[in-house]
């Protein structure tokens, strides 16, 4: 059991307030979750808690309460307010809101939460003006920030392994292609939309498009600036993902050297982000990982100072998995 004190909330029950919830059941934090916040019905939110496709039946009951739903016992709030700024976490006696909605990630919106009495707010997603601290990078650098911009699954997946291998051989550039299943800014059926390739019947065909991950990345590594490439790949599955993470280093290596590397990486400064397998896995081998980047040291490729990582990630439980360290960090 993880050791944490705050008192929680979750603002937006989709994918990952779902799974967080699940997560703090797991190791026994469900008491430190206050109060959840969300437009859609409660039977249909409980609902949705109680069966999920991809992680299976919650492993306990879930009761509805005239305030909320309890889980073990313990009651959570459940409120329907589409206006954050009118959300009383005040009233609760908040000390950390997790903003996964995905809707307010730039610090005028997400700093409605603190107004409403929220001690710290913790997005689920890149901000559009905070910049980006990553687990096992530069949280380290967080000091007494008030709203905190943890980047993204993809994010945390590639940021500790370009990371490492640049302390450690220097990197020139880095081209990222994430291969990972369709989401529900995906269409299940051809339809007109905005971003066209998106608009594609999500489970019938492999569909590239451009992702914002690029700006991000070159502020986590300012002297990146202009060398980072990347893109996206969606394929017709519904979780699990692997990202291809291509480096120019600055010195020649091979892949021995490489793979050590990141199991020395995976037992120290890293531990619990990154791991590394040489089983011949599959994506659904890499559901409920909590790891945020497991490579695939069968797939280690090098050609003097050209190299090419492949790294399985589950792009829900591994990055809920982020999001619970980034609460018990704050809570120290």
């Amino acid at each position: 059991m993880e050791n944490l004190s705050a008192r929680l909330a979750i603002n937006g029950m989709g994918r990952i307030g779902r799974t967080l919830v699940r997560l703090l059941h797991q190791k026994g934090l469900i008491k430190n979750l206050i109060a959840v916040n969300d437009i859609m019905s409660k039977e249909n939110l409980i609902y949705l808690l109680k069966y999920d496709s991809i992680r299976g039946t919650f492993p306990c009951e879930i009761i509805p309460t005239p305030n909320g739903f309890s889980i073990d016992d313990h009651e959570i709030f459940y409120l329907q307010q589409n206006e954050i700024k009118n959300l009383p976490w005040k009233n609760f006696s908040i000390d950390a809101i997790i903003e996964a909605t995905g809707l307010f990630t730039h610090s005028s919106e997400a700093s409605h939460h603190l107004t409403s009495g929220a001690k710290r707010v913790l997005l689920t997603t890149f901000s559009k003006d905070i910049p980006t601290k990553v687990i096992g990078v530069n949280q380290a650098q967080i000091k007494e920030a008030l709203i905190i911009s943890p980047g993204d699954c993809t994010i945390n997946c590639v940021a500790p392994i370009i990371h490492l291998m640049k302390e450690n051989f220097g990197v020139d550039s880095v081209h990222v292609n994430v291969i990972q299943g369709y989401t529900t800014r995906q269409e299940l059926i051809d339809k007109p939309y905005k971003g066209l390739r998106r608009g594609r019947a999500a489970a019938h065909s492999i569909i590239p498009f451009e992702v914002n991950i690029k700006p991000v990345l070159e502020n986590i590594f300012p002297e990146l600036q202009d060398k980072i490439e990347s893109m996206s790949t969606r394929v017709p599955v519904p979780c699990g993902a692997i990202a291809g993470i291509s480096l120019v280093l600055k010195k020649s290596v091979n892949t021995q050297t490489i793979n050590s590397l990141i199991e020395k990486g995976s037992r120290a400064e890293l531990k619990n982000i990154i791991d590394i397998t040489y089983d011949p896995i599959v994506s659904t081998d890499i559901l409920n990982n909590s790891h945020s980047s497991t490579i695939d040291g069968q797939l280690t490729k090098v050609t003097s100072q050209h190299l090419r990582l492949m790294a399985w990630f589950d792009n829900e439980w591994g990055y809920a998995n982020r999001l619970l360290d980034w609460l018990v960090f704050l809570n120290k």
